[in-house]
């Protein structure tokens, strides 16, 4: 027994002591926090957790999406020249509504991490590479990405990232079948259009990296001049260059465009007033404070006392300012033309990529790359021209005042999330309201709605309506407008005009009749609800504390009938 006791304890102090030099390898907690995955997760999920808040939200042409039968979907995403999206969207709907917001959020936070690892391919430090993608992370763009319609992008995003990070380490290693799986992905992920306008960056990229991993002692460009050594590149790129052409043929063949979506949909239209709109989405984004939701005063505080804590507990010494100079101009650069490319699919059918309308910002995933770059170029430049003589302090100034920016673009997205959480209670009202009003049931009238509660004033759609309509009552013959929509092109009649292509099963509104109703509905606010924030945060605490009596139609009133002819029943 005493033997069995003494091999256990040599067994048992063999362990620790192997699992103590164990420890001593592994970091602590203070150094797992150094590392920059974990940095620009934490980052990533304090601007981006809320939107599971809005995991039962809907907005746009989610409300087109939802309940919608696979034949339906797959027609209508078929008809756009996308039947795999159909299935896609089905399949997500099969699972639940809420793996919308899981896969938008794990979709975000994925494209950014290969970022980074893209950029650490490239050489960038480390410091530059995780300022990058904290910027790409909190940047006040693309706010459409909470609509579940626009799901899907991040996903033929995550492709594309992919795709690159591929053909560079391809390319560097010289793995030609790695090299052709990335043309692959590539070509796939063109199923985002944006992105082909955008992958003229990747030829230019294969070009340098084609150039600069030559073998100068068996390459057989060696002793050639300089113009045969382009042509070289060129043809060794030809691949690359083809790609965009190799899928228009497919999808003019294979999947083109029909129905509603195949006249005057997104036509390439270039002008000289689209021209000037590139710019000036230009200049805006080198430092997007004109993009901040939030107001300034509260953006200004937010900033100050980020940077008075940053500069209370950092310290480091600072490189020479005129490098860092000379590396803010190179990262404007690089900026300006991400920007160009990633603007440029906007731009060439009419439409002016800015910050605050979300309808405008659906599409609108590319631009925070190039944001990204201009933004931390510009801070490199006047972190440079900083008065402080003392390194130390200069650092601090750097990483205080940098700390501030994200802190601010963070709350900045809280504000974005709790502007379409308002959106969500609206919708919540507007349905409730038709489910408890009698009079409502009947299929002869419009409601036109002047509440002022849609997300960040925007107008919303036809489909969202209808589906608000079919949720509270299960029909789909209702006509309800919002009432800037309608008068803006002119009456009832110019916006049937202008939508017919549009109205049938993808908006719901099948069964409505298309001819000038008998009555007439307008929504407002109701007047005891002065702030749609303070009724935001009132109707969250209720809904979570007690949400047997929360009763979302409180939020609205209706004026009318306004009839016309006699009602029918």
């Amino acid at each position: 027994m005493t033997e069995l006791t003494t091999q256990y304890r040599d067994f048992l102090q063999k362990w620790m002591s192997r699992l103590r030099k164990e420890s001593h390898k592994m970091p602590g907690i203070k150094g797992l926090f150094k590392r920059a995955e974990l940095q620009i997760f934490v980052v990533y999920m304090g601007a981006h957790l809320p939107i599971f808040l809005l995991s039962d939200a809907r907005y746009w042409d989610d409300w087109s999406l939802s309940g919608a039968s696979k034949e339906m979907l797959v027609s209508v995403f078929t008809q756009a020249g996308f039947p795999l999206l159909g299935y896609y969207h089905y399949a997500v709907q099969l699972i639940g509504w809420w793996f919308y917001a899981f896969s938008t959020f794990a979709l975000g936070y994925l494209i950014i991490h290969v970022f980074y690892l893209i950029l650490k391919s490239f050489n960038f430090s480390k410091s530059d590479a995780t300022a990058l993608s904290f910027l790409v992370a909190a940047l006040p763009v693309n706010y459409a990405r909470i609509a579940a319609i626009n799901n899907p992008g991040l996903f033929f995003l995550l492709i594309f990232v992919f795709a690159l990070y591929i053909l560079v380490t391809s390319v560097t290693n010289k793995n030609i079948y790695t090299e052709y799986l990335s043309y692959a992905l590539f070509i796939f992920s063109f199923q985002f259009n944006a992105l082909i306008p955008f992958f003229l960056l990747v030829f230019f990229i294969a070009a340098f990296l084609f150039y600069k991993k030559s073998d100068p002692l068996t390459d057989p460009i060696q002793n050639k001049n300089h113009w045969n050594k382009i042509k070289y590149i060129i043809k060794r790129a030809a691949a690359i260059m083809l790609l965009p052409f190799l899928y228009a043929a497919i999808q003019h063949f294979l999947f083109k465009k029909s129905g509603m979506f195949s006249a005057q949909y997104n036509i390439i239209d270039i002008n000289f007033g689209a021209v000037i709109s590139e710019i000036k989405v230009i200049a805006l984004y080198l430092f997007p404070y004109d993009g901040i939701y939030i107001g300034k005063p509260v953006a200004f505080t937010i900033f100050l006392a980020a940077l008075l804590v940053v500069y209370l507990i950092r310290s480091n010494p600072a490189a020479s300012g005129t490098k860092a100079e000379c590396n803010g101009k190179r990262l404007i650069s690089i900026g300006v033309v991400l920007l160009v490319l990633g603007a440029s699919a906007y731009v060439l059918v009419g439409k002016e990529p800015s910050y605050e309308p979300w309808m405008a910002t659906r599409f609108q995933v590319l631009l925070p790359f190039g944001a990204a770059f201009s933004t931390l170029g510009l801070l490199k430049i006047i972190w440079a021209v900083f008065p402080a003589k003392d390194p130390d302090i200069r650092h601090r100034m750097k990483v205080a005042s940098f700390a501030g920016l994200i802190a601010v673009f963070i709350v900045n997205w809280w504000f974005v999330y709790a502007t379409f959480y308002v959106d969500h209670l609206r919708q919540e009202a507007f349905a409730d309201t038709i489910r408890n009003t009698p009079s409502l049931q009947s299929r002869n009238y419009v409601i036109l709605d002047r509440s002022g509660l849609n997300a960040f004033d925007t107008m919303p759609g036809l489909g969202e309506y209808a589906g608000l309509h079919e949720a509270a009552t299960g029909k789909r013959d209702a006509l309800i407008l919002d009432y800037d929509s309608m008068t803006a092109y002119g009456g009832w009649s110019g916006f049937v005009g202008n939508f017919k292509r549009f109205l049938g099963a993808w908006s719901k509104v099948e069964d409505a009749p298309f001819d000038v109703p008998g009555c007439l509905y307008i929504i407002n606010r109701r007047p005891d609800v002065q702030s749609k924030w303070s009724y935001a945060a009132s109707a969250f605490i209720v809904k979570i504390a007690d949400p047997e009596h929360y009763t979302a139609r409180h939020l609205l009133s209706f004026d009318g009938p306004y009839c016309q002819s006699p009602r029918q029943m």
